[in-house]
Parts: structure tokens; sequence; C-alpha cells
């Protein structure tokens, strides 16, 4: 196919002229440059919805207050881009998917408890609606596990030790499931294109059908994946024992497809950026552990290098944390409560 190319009128990226500097250059802005309130009021709507595996956040004051608890245990946070898949909204506005990597070394106390002095890196993957040069709503995936094998953890004591200090303050455990959502205004798109159409039905023949045999007519033999805790598995063989690991913890798990971009661009593969869930009951052992019976919401993003129609490379991303929240949290109360 032939290159698509895709505008936005230049209000929509103000002061940047493009969509990819755009996305840089406001996150460089706010965490790098510590523009912080300022920047965040200026690029994020005052009624902003930001929906992660943590939870929903609604406003941007909660954005504010949110951006700074990480800033005081990670005061030297760098958040190095490594691409942008976007689509025109047709309006005067985008989609765009942003995959970058966290650098930060945890200094200070807070949700992961007390500093432990240690580097860490942990991939991200955000979706941003933005109209009129701010964002309306954000779909975020941060690899927490990363973060606990970093400093010394794992995801499972992790969502523990969190789970602990939100029952002890008397809050409602805090994970992401459609029952505790706000109304959209975004359609999320789905591209009319073949590359997309061949991905997003190996994804639902491999996720959903469960048929393990499309993992070698989705992905090429010698293709990386890079999974949950900052881990990369290579070939058919290392990506079945992953994809097994989560299938068998959740086996009647149904696969929702919620958008698809896609990019096509000079000298680069095609680039499909995709937001999708999984939904389940933790009933076998797998991944997570021994069942427990919890019913499980997983957000997951990617990204997918697609060459001679077949993945190359892709980032597969979930926050393993809260769905061990999920779990445990299954005794004490129901999800969406």
């Amino acid at each position: 196919m032939s290159e698509v190319k895709q505008s936005v009128p230049s209000s929509a990226t103000a002061p940047y002229a493009s969509v990819p500097e755009y996305i840089y250059g406001i996150t460089r802005e706010i965490w790098e440059d510590r523009g912080v309130a300022a920047k965040l009021r200026r690029y994020y709507a005052d009624d902003v919805l930001i929906r992660s595996p943590a939870g929903l956040t609604v406003g941007c004051v909660e954005v504010i207050a949110q951006t700074l608890q990480t800033l005081q245990q990670f005061p030297d946070r760098q958040l190095v881009g490594e691409d942008v898949i976007w689509q025109s909204d047709g309006r005067n506005g985008f989609l765009s998917s942003h995959r970058l990597i966290s650098v930060m070394r945890h200094s200070g106390a807070g949700s992961l408890g007390a500093a432990t002095h240690r580097l860490i890196r942990s991939h991200i993957i955000a979706d941003c609606w933005v109209q009129d040069g701010q964002v309306k709503e954000e779909w975020l995936v941060r690899d927490q596990a990363a973060f606990a094998h970093c400093i010394g953890s794992t995801a499972r004591e992790i969502a523990r030790q969190m789970l602990t200090l939100e029952t002890t303050a008397g809050r409602q455990s805090s994970y992401f499931v459609p029952e505790r959502d706000r109304s959209s205004h975004f359609e999320p798109p789905i591209d009319d294109d073949e590359a997309v159409t061949l991905y997003l039905k190996g994804m639902e023949r491999v996720w959903q059908t469960k048929d393990l045999s499309g993992i070698r007519d989705l992905y090429f033999h010698g293709a990386t994946v890079h999974v949950p805790g900052g881990e990369s598995v290579h070939g058919h063989v290392d990506i079945d024992r992953f994809i097994v690991g989560y299938l068998a913890s959740f086996p009647d798990a149904e696969l929702t497809i919620h958008s698809a971009i896609l990019n096509r661009e000079p000298e680069m593969p095609v680039r499909i950026a995709t937001r999708w869930a999984l939904r389940g009951t933790h009933s076998g052992f797998g991944h997570f552990g021994p069942p427990t019976g919890a019913h499980v919401y997983v957000m997951g993003l990617s990204h997918a290098y697609v060459t001679g129609r077949q993945v190359r490379c892709e980032w597969l991303l979930t926050d393993e944390v809260s769905i061990w929240k999920q779990i445990f949290a299954h005794n004490g109360q129901s999800a969406g409560r």
C-alpha cells in the first residue's frame, strides 16, 4: 500500500509543528522542564479523563496532584520518547499513541514504599485524544511490574503493599474496571487497512479463540516482543510461553479491541497502535499463581511493527500490579463496587 498522508490544523498542535513534536514537546515541558501545574493547565482540559489500570483520574487538579506524588518518589524522572503513532480525528484534533521509557531513581518514599535509591527503567504507552491543543481523554499503561523488579520486589508484593495502604486509609482499592468509568465523547477508530485487519485477526485468533498455532502466522520466527516486567521474549516458543501464562490464568478471557491506528512512512515498518482489553475469571494456574475465582479486567496497549505481513517487533503493555490488586481485592470486595 502507498504511504498514508494525514494532517491536522496548526492550531491543534500549537506551538509545535507536528503531532509527534507536540507529544514529545509537552511531555518534556511538564516533566524535564518542571512546568508541572502551569503546563498541565495549558495542555490538559480542566475536565480531562485519564484511564489507567490503576484507576480513573478526573480533572486537571487531580492530574497535578498525581504528578507531584510521582516527582516526590522520582525527582530525576526522565521520559525518553521512542515513537508516536497518530491519526487525525477529522476535526481540530487527533489521537496519538506515545511509547516511551521512564528512566528514574527511586529517591523518595511513596506508594512503592521507602526509597531504595535504585535506578528504574519502565515502558509506558499513553494514548491521548487531543482537541484544540488540549488533552481531553487519555488511556495510560505503565509497566509497574518493571518498577517492582528494579527495586528488588515483585508485582505481587507491590500490589499487596498498595492494597494494605489503601485499606488502612479507608479508601476503596484503586484499579480500573469499566463499571467505574465515566462516559466518553471520543469515538475510537479502527483503521480500514489490510495490515490492521491482519494484525487484529491474528490477535483475536490467539487471545480470543485460544488458537496458539496462530502465533506462527502472526509473528516472524525471530520476532521480539517486549512484555510486562521489563522483559523481552524472542521467537515463537518464547512468545507462546508468555501468552499461555496469561490465558491459563484466565481461560475464559474475552478480548475486546477498542482502537487500532496505523502509520506508513518512508524507511519505516508499518506501525500499528492498538488499545484492547481482556476480561475473564482467575480460574486456572498460570502467570498469576493459584486460581482465586477473581473477576479481572486487563487494560492493554500495544505497538506492533509489521514487515512482510508479520510482526517483527511488538511492545505489549499491561499493568501486572493492578491485575494482582484485583485478585487480592476479590475476597474483600467485588470489582466495580
